[in-house]
Order: structure tokens, then C-alpha cells, then sequence
């Protein structure tokens, strides 16, 4: 008797499983992935340094110009020139990282600290390019609005347009000193 069942369980077990195709229907498809490889020649100039990396110096500040979370007490404006890109690429953007100190990675953190160095001050960088949205430094890609055309002859360069805010961080006013803060970025093709 139990080989009877067996192979009954058996028999309807190969039946159920060439049958399983006739029920697919439209539950199945097909995933294509496509994409290109781009040449990493892009030529970066930072604020007119002539090199990939640059310090943007601010004039001094007051402390009475702050008074609340988020207050500007100076800023200054940037450029980050990218040009002789791949001409393959349509447009480009930047994503930057860096320690924040707010959960929507928008300020920049002081990293000095300890004594004749300030405190309650960071830095909020802010796109001047399209929808004017601040940067965020989490390393995510930016929004499509502030994308800048790719020049595929290379004549002419891409330029990423900063405004650079030094911040008052928390209800605290903040006190006399030195402030540094560093971001790194990375050309984004699109």
C-alpha cells in the first residue's frame, strides 16, 4: 500500500510541476540592466585654486551678529569648476560628504575644539545653481534641478555655484575662536 501512495505522490508531483509554467501568465517578466563605463578624466578646479581641493576663507564674524539657531553671521560664495569630462555624459552634479552635526546632514560641524577655538558655529553650503536647495553632506546624490551641462568638446568648463554660511548651532551664542570644517565631493555623471 505505501508504494501505491508513494508513487501516486510522486506521479502528482511531476504533474503539478510541468504544469507550474501553463499558470506563469502575467506573473513573470524580464529585468534589463544597461549603463556605459566613462573615462575619469574630468579636470576639477576649486574657487580658482587650480587643484581638486581648497580652503573658502571667510571674513571674520561678530558673535552679537548671531542670536538664534541657524542665524548667519557671514558667508561667502564658491566655485567648483569641472570641465574636459567624459563627452559621452549630458550633465553632471556633485554629492559631498562630511561630519554634521543635525539629522538632515545640512551642517557642517566645527572640528576644532578646546581652548581659543569657537563654539555653537558650523557651516551650511547652500547650491546657487537651480532650485537654490542646501547641500546635504550625507554622500547622496543631489536633486536633478541643479544639475550643470556637460561641454563634451571640453573648451568649456561646468561651474557649481556655493554660497558658504558660517551658523549659529543650538540656542547657545556662540563664543570667540577659530572654526574649520571640511567636506569631501565626488563629480556625479548624469
Amino acid at each position: 500500500m505505501s508504494k501505491y501512495v508513494l508513487s501516486s505522490f510522486l506521479a502528482a508531483s511531476i504533474m503539478a510541476a510541468l504544469s507550474l509554467p501553463a499558470f506563469a501568465g502575467n506573473d513573470s517578466g524580464t529585468v534589463n540592466f544597461a549603463g556605459k563605463v566613462v573615462a575619469d578624466t574630468c579636470e576639477i578646479n576649486v574657487d580658482g585654486s587650480g587643484t581638486t581641493s581648497s580652503t573658502v576663507t571667510f571674513p571674520d564674524t561678530y558673535a552679537s551678529d548671531f542670536g538664534t539657531d541657524g542665524a548667519v553671521g557671514t558667508s561667502k560664495t564658491f566655485n567648483i569648476e569641472v570641465k574636459k569630462c567624459d563627452p559621452l555624459v549630458a550633465k553632471l552634479n556633485l554629492k559631498f560628504s562630511g561630519t554634521t552635526t543635525d539629522a538632515a546632514h545640512k551642517r557642517l560641524k566645527n572640528d576644532l575644539s578646546g581652548a581659543g577655538n569657537a563654539t555653537n558655529v558650523g557651516i551650511i553650503v547652500s547650491n546657487e545653481n537651480g532650485t537654490k536647495d542646501d547641500v546635504v553632506f550625507d554622500g547622496s546624490l543631489p536633486s536633478t534641478g541643479t544639475d550643470v551641462a556637460n561641454d563634451a568638446t571640453g573648451a568649456t568648463a561646468s561651474v557649481f555655484s556655493y554660497i558658504a554660511k558660517v551658523i549659529q548651532i543650538g540656542d547657545s551664542a556662540p563664543t570667540a575662536g577659530r572654526y574649520s570644517s571640511s567636506a569631501t565631493f565626488e563629480v556625479v555623471y548624469r
